[in-house]
């Protein structure tokens, strides 16, 4: 059989069991039950889902052969091909037969840390970090905490509770005598602190008496 023969035929089955629209009615099922707690903080409409084609997998470990057909998860970025930004995807796994074997739902970038970098910025900041400051006598270990508890909060979308560690943090730095003497990290808690702060101030993810003590 020639590539253009099993082309074909692929095509005659997923056309037959009309796989695309199996394939985004269930993606839609799994959106109507809790689409706010699917989508990685995005709202509904930035999100385009997007047909990105089927593919015949062989040689499986686990089951027989099975037909994936993928549903992509887009949203606006000038600087991506079509000004499509990937963040994740839906992908539905069939037998010949049209029958449903598997599926995943998968988002691979959630808005606000796609945003804001947190991930690499925290890697950075930690090189700085003097190892000793993680003793639990030192007396950085409270500040130390802080930050730690800032960039814990932010990941796992507790904006509030981040924007209370911030506060912490900073006052911490006002208040405390003699307070980070290694000016380096020093320099790299400040900005990542602005840079949290910044960002929860402008977009609205805290109280506004919290806001207040931010700025």
């Amino acid at each position: 059989m020639t590539a253009q023969e099993l082309e074909t035929l692929l095509t005659e089955r997923v056309q037959k069991f009309d796989l695309k629209k199996i394939a985004f009615d269930s993606l839609h099922q799994i959106l109507s039950e809790t689409p706010e707690e699917l989508i990685g903080g995005f709202e509904p409409h930035e999100i385009t889902y997007q047909f990105d084609g089927y593919k015949y997998l062989i040689d499986n470990r686990d089951h027989d052969p099975i037909i994936r057909t993928s549903i992509g998860f887009y949203v606006k970025n000038d600087i991506y091909h079509d000004n499509l930004e990937p963040i994740g995807y839906y992908e539905l796994d069939t037998n010949w037969n049209g029958e449903v074997v598997d599926d995943w739902f998968v988002i691979e970038k959630e808005k606000y840390l796609k945003d804001i970098g947190i991930i690499s910025y925290f890697q950075w900041m930690n090189k700085k970090l003097p190892p000793q400051y993680l003793e639990t006598d030192h007396v950085q270990y409270e500040f130390v905490s802080y930050i730690s508890m800032v960039g814990t909060l932010f990941i796992s979308k507790a904006f509030q509770s981040t924007g209370v560690f911030v506060h912490k943090a900073k006052t911490y730095l006002e208040t405390t005598d003699n307070s980070l003497p290694d000016k380096d990290y020093l320099k790299a808690s400040k900005k990542f602190l602005k840079i949290i702060g910044t960002y929860l101030i402008g977009n609205n993810l805290i109280t506004e008496d919290l806001k207040q003590k931010l700025i």
